[in-house]
């Protein structure tokens, strides 16, 4: 009787420890995925939260970095129009590409380089060939040194905002400008015709000696864009060798057929001194 009943005692013992185990198993299994949801959560708590952060810090970021007033140019004519460059360089002295901003629209021109500081671009709204819509005017420099001067000038339809096309300076000396360059051991001679109208000769006396010249004028070594009384108006100074120039080509564009081409043109002789070349360093 006392066997049978230590027996009994043990098996239920057994089937104690059993179930009490089991339990534990399970209670920490469940600890452990609780814990496991936790911090995935946490986690998931984290991410958004730093995410939350990089979109505040891109706004930040964005807002304390506005274009320096001193890079943005606006138009005299209207003070809605307005330029600034899309990236400086060169600490302020060059714009790698502008933005051109019309009654809060903007659009970009990546292809525009220019110089800022002294040479800072310009911007006007006027209406160049009295149709009553007026069209934006860019003015920059390309580039400048000893003897050259690259100025730029764009037109912009103020509604599209979408760049006109305009005749090129090559194009326009090609079509409308013969000249020939004769040197002799000390003098330099000038012809220059326009449009069939022969300009006054002009003779340079130098010595010739190791100088190179070329047999006709060459345009865009010195080119000035200007706004003056309501027109585009362009000096291209006449290149007889190299950085000598002999006078000038002027013209104003005006709208013909859809293009801005060349309108009184008209080419003057004369002859620069040398602190003419050092005025543009």
């Amino acid at each position: 009787m006392k066997t049978w009943t230590g027996i009994l005692l043990m098996i239920i013992l057994a089937v104690a420890t059993i179930s009490t185990t089991s339990a534990a198993r399970t209670m920490n299994e469940s600890q452990k995925q609780l814990n496991i949801d936790d911090q995935s959560s946490q986690t998931a708590a984290v991410e958004a939260s730093n995410i939350d952060k990089l979109h505040d810090t891109a706004k930040t970021t964005q807002e304390s970095t506005p274009v320096k007033e001193g890079y943005v140019s606006v138009a005299p004519e209207n003070e809605k129009v307005r330029l600034y460059p899309m990236k400086v360089e060169g600490s302020g002295y060059i714009y790698n590409g502008m933005i051109l901003e019309v009654d809060g629209k903007t659009r970009e021109f990546s292809d525009w380089q220019g110089e800022g500081g002294s040479y800072k671009p310009e911007v006007h709204e006027l209406d160049l060939n009295g149709d009553g819509q007026k069209e934006i005017v860019v003015l920059y420099t390309e580039g400048h040194g000893t003897g050259i001067y690259l100025g730029q000038a764009r037109i912009i339809n103020p509604v599209t905002l979408e760049e006109m096309k305009m005749q090129s300076l090559d194009e326009i000396a090609k079509q409308h400008v013969k000249s020939v360059v004769t040197v002799s051991s000390d003098r330099v001679d000038v012809d220059v015709n326009v449009d069939g109208v022969q300009a006054e000769p002009l003779q340079i006396e130098e010595d010739t000696s190791g100088g190179v010249y070329n047999k006709e004028l060459k345009f865009g070594g010195v080119t000035y864009y200007s706004v003056e009384n309501g027109q585009l108006v362009v000096s291209a100074a006449g290149s007889y060798g190299a950085a000598l120039y002999a006078g000038d080509l002027t013209f104003a564009y005006e709208y013909q057929d859809g293009e801005w081409k060349v309108a009184n043109l008209k080419y003057s002789m004369e002859v620069y001194e040398e602190e003419y070349y050092e005025s543009f360093d």
